[in-house]
């Protein structure tokens, strides 16, 4: 009976790292654990529900993260950043408290998810606390700690705080740039965001396609045609692939900028396009039909 439990606990292990195409799949597994009685398996019992989350059934997440009396800090973090993944904000905050209750501390694992939360539902003061954490912790040099303060402060329209976090992370990252340009952005200063674009490239980063989109966002808000046309010319100079987030980013900061036929040769040259590119080509045409409209009247 021993070597047939063996055997079947050796088969669950197996699926646990192979993974689960279906959530029916994966109750079918955790089933047979409990059977065996390998639910008190911390390790086990956190792979079951870090999959969980692959479904975006929460509910489950949750009775299977309460079948474990005394959880360690490893199924808190699975636990919080699943419900992060699954944009379930305020119960991955309300996780946070319950670990604090069990006299647990966060480590450098949760701080980024809880961060991302705290910005996700503005709370500025939760966040301060943690950002008091991370210090005490001594994880102010891990970076996605701090890329994630830096979102978190320039979300909640800190910018100032985003910037000094930003300034003290020893080496930055394209993450990092893109939260600080992101949080410019944010306030209203776009300006400032696109000189901070321009000292990642005098850093020797490459840009990524959020980096990208987002400094876009801001030469659309304030019609820098100049800086636009540079950046598109960029992007063909590194032979960087314009996928679909960055062509609907240029078409949509062309149009805006009165640059009708960029904006078409941008939009015919997309290797794919979806509902939202399309969707932004007809709103971008229509505004710039009524605007050609009003002119002519008032003409």
């Amino acid at each position: 009976m021993s070597s047939l439990i063996l055997n079947k606990s050796a088969g669950i292990k197996t699926r646990l790292f192979q993974g689960f195409d279906s959530l029916k799949h994966l109750k079918h597994v955790h089933a047979a654990l409990l059977r065996l009685g390998l639910d008190e398996d911390t390790y086990l019992l956190n792979k079951v529900l870090r999959f969980s989350f692959n479904f975006g059934n929460t509910n489950y997440s949750h009775r299977i993260f309460h079948q474990n009396k005394e959880p360690n800090i490893f199924l808190f973090n699975t636990m919080i950043h699943g419900l992060v993944l699954n944009d379930s904000f305020q119960e991955s905050i309300e996780t946070y408290h319950s670990m604090r209750k069990e006299g647990l501390s966060p480590d450098s694992f949760t701080f980024p998810f809880l961060l991302k939360a705290c910005a996700r539902l503005f709370d500025s003061k939760l966040g301060m606390k943690l950002h008091g954490l991370v210090v005490k912790a001594g994880c102010e040099s891990d970076a996605f700690v701090n890329t994630s303060l830096v979102s978190l402060y320039g979300k909640c329209g800190f910018v100032d705080y985003a910037f000094k976090v930003f300034d003290d992370i020893p080496e930055k990252n394209v993450a990092s740039w893109t939260a600080i340009i992101s949080g410019y952005i944010g306030v209203g200063k776009c300006r400032e965001a696109i000189d901070m674009f321009r000292r990642l490239l005098g850093m020797g980063l490459r840009p990524d396609s959020f980096s990208l989109v987002r400094v876009l966002a801001a030469c659309t808000r304030i019609g820098d045609l100049r800086s636009g046309e540079w950046i598109d010319d960029y992007i063909t100079e590194i032979g960087m692939v314009r996928n679909v987030f960055v062509a609907t980013s240029l078409v949509d900061f062309y149009v805006k900028c009165g640059n009708m036929e960029r904006a078409c040769n941008v939009f015919d040259g997309m290797l794919e396009k979806d509902i939202v590119s399309w969707s932004s080509m007809i709103q971008d045409l229509i505004v710039m039909l009524w605007w050609g409209f009003f002119v002519l009247v008032r003409g």
